[in-house]
């Protein structure tokens, strides 16, 4: 019986539009009866994510952000893995050092980045909320929950492999998209996230059910007996998985729950 379900959200849960399903809000009710619970996973932050969710629903499910760096549960932070001053400033020197890597500060009071009229501007504004221009990295002093870095060239081919190089199992090197990455603290990962989770309400991988796309869901999707990778997702990320849901723009997340845990017959 499933008892926790966790969705990705970009590429997964949400269209290709940034819209969740029609019938996300009934399917949530239909699970709150059942007793399941439901947690968004997303590389966003928690500010990023809110205003996707009517307010009256945002204590009804949980939030597992940045990539697992903040979890908030029943609508409080319940875990909070930040990057440590240090890590960060040398983590800001090495992306200057690579060159060419756009900046996003993902911190407590919203997402910090530099001054830019190009492609980056139009990046950020598909994933985040409250963006506060500063020409000072280092002068932002409060909770840094990760560093999202844009690669235009390419995140598999060239910025991974030189954070990796560099900073070896001390960050955590998430690739959430073609040209995105997320970098966070050694251990911090929506799996850990999730396992923490399904530590805390008694839920077993057996009865824990996840939907993923890209290379940042498969540490969650490795702890899971339902693990379903989207249609669209990355063919590698697919092989990883026991089932293939139909594709975001599609609805497969909610029929996929239809199917599968109300009964119901999904065309």
């Amino acid at each position: 019986m499933i008892k926790l379900i966790a969705s990705d959200m970009d590429g997964t849960l949400l269209n290709d539009n940034k819209q969740l399903p029609d019938d996300f809000l009934e399917v949530i009710d239909g699970l709150e009866k059942r007793g399941i619970n439901f947690a968004v996973s997303s590389g966003r932050t928690y500010l990023a994510l809110d205003h996707l969710f009517p307010e009256e629903y945002r204590s009804r499910i949980d939030f597992i952000c940045d990539n697992g760096a903040c979890v908030i549960h029943k609508g409080k932070p319940v875990s909070v893995t930040p990057l440590d001053r240090a890590t960060y400033e040398e983590l800001l020197d090495a992306c200057e050092r690579i060159g060419g890597l756009k900046l996003l500060v993902c911190a407590e009071s919203g997402t910090y980045h530099k001054k830019d009229t190009g492609t980056f501007t139009a990046e950020i504004q598909k994933y985040y909320r409250r963006h506060i221009e500063t020409d000072d990295f280092l002068g932002i002093h409060e909770t840094i929950y990760k560093l999202a870095v844009c690669d235009m060239q390419g995140t598999m081919n060239r910025g991974k492999p030189e954070l990796d190089k560099i900073f070896g199992d001390r960050l955590n090197v998430q690739v959430s998209g073609p040209v995105w990455m997320d970098v966070m603290a050694s251990g911090v990962s929506k799996g850990k996230a999730l396992a923490a989770l399904q530590n805390a309400l008694g839920v077993t991988r057996e009865e824990t059910m996840v939907f993923g796309d890209y290379f940042n869901d498969v540490e969650m999707l490795r702890e899971a007996d339902w693990s379903f990778c989207m249609e669209n997702g990355h063919e590698d990320v697919k092989k990883l998985c026991r089932f293939i849901a139909p594709s975001n723009n599609d609805g497969g997340v909610t029929k996929t729950i239809r199917r599968y845990v109300f009964g119901e017959e999904i065309s």
